[in-house]
């Protein structure tokens, strides 16, 4: 198919890279970053736009919905695919509607505890759950976050029964999991760090299927006495499916070069995440089984909208 004139001139004007949720994230880092060094690469404006709201259902739709001309880009996560069955509907199809781009980076979580929590290991852990079935607390940041979903997980891969408590923000969780009202928690690196080198908090494991880079000599929760166990979650890139191929590609290619430099892998090793960038075909190749495994694990844990 012979390109249009504004294809080939694509970008001529500024670029929106739309996030659902609000600033603070691993994924405003993930998105700010390209961003920066697209827009001096192309010489036009990169905006990026937090539209937050209903759980990333609106700003969603709202890259849904935009032109398709390769100037709205969707940076988003999970909730991509866990909305639709923790909402029962969304005003989308999160595959039929877009079309996927890249996979710029993977977050991993930390299994952490008060520093002063008899719990010295995973193993401590599993060990009392079974022994003492619906007693150990964990909390999460809401039903149906990456923290409530790792733990149901989690629960399953080790047998035992929890009892989770949830928290509007993944912040108030840490905080009652220093204080000791619950036993434990999963939390991003970003949000639990602090509190890590401050002593208030002890890590026991990291959920990715290897070890972090970020912290090397920390075994995965599969190393510590749950087999198979394995939590990662992932930042990625779509766009309206009505987009031209040859736009998408030429921004997946574009993305991958920003991300594949010294400065991202500094910045992933700083904040927590995994610079394992996935390009046009292998995200495109991975997201049927992706929306396939957010699906599953919302049914597993029971969460609902709350």
């Amino acid at each position: 198919m012979r390109r249009t004139h504004a294809q080939a001139d694509w970008p001529s004007r500024p670029v929106t890279f739309l996030q659902p949720y609000a600033p603070g994230t691993n994924l405003d880092g993930i998105t700010r970053h390209p961003a920066e060094k697209l827009g001096t690469q192309w010489k036009v404006p990169v905006v990026v736009e937090n539209k937050a709201g209903a759980n990333g259902v609106i700003g969603t739709e709202a890259a849904a919905r935009s032109a398709g001309d390769g100037y709205t880009w969707l940076f988003t996560g999970p909730g991509h695919f866990t909305n639709e069955v923790l909402m029962g509907k969304v005003p989308f199809d999160p595959l039929k509607d877009f079309k996927p781009v890249a996979r710029p980076a993977s977050v991993m979580l930390v299994l952490v505890v008060p520093a002063n929590s008899p719990h010295q290991s995973v193993k401590d852990l599993v060990d009392f759950a079974g022994k003492n079935p619906g007693k150990l607390s964990y909390a999460s940041a809401g039903s149906g976050s990456a923290q409530h979903l790792s733990a149901a997980a989690f629960q399953h891969a080790a047998g035992v029964q929890l009892l989770h408590v949830p928290y509007k923000t993944q912040a108030q969780a840490v905080t009652d999991t220093i204080s000791g009202e619950v036993n434990f928690t999963f939390a991003a690196l970003t949000t639990a760090s602090a509190q890590l080198k401050a002593g208030r908090l002890r890590a026991l494991a990291v959920t990715g299927p290897r070890r972090s880079q970020s912290l090397p000599d920390l075994p995965t929760v599969a190393e510590s006495g749950v087999p198979g166990y394995e939590f990662f979650s992932f930042n990625a890139v779509f766009v309206p499916a009505k987009t031209p191929d040859d736009i998408v590609r030429k921004f997946s290619d574009a993305l991958g070069a920003a991300i594949r430099t010294p400065q991202f892998a500094e910045l992933a090793k700083n904040r927590g995440f995994e610079s394992d960038y996935a390009d046009m075909q292998a995200w495109g190749a991975a997201v049927v089984g992706e929306r396939k495994k957010w699906g599953d694990l919302i049914r597993l844990s029971g969460a609902k909208n709350e």
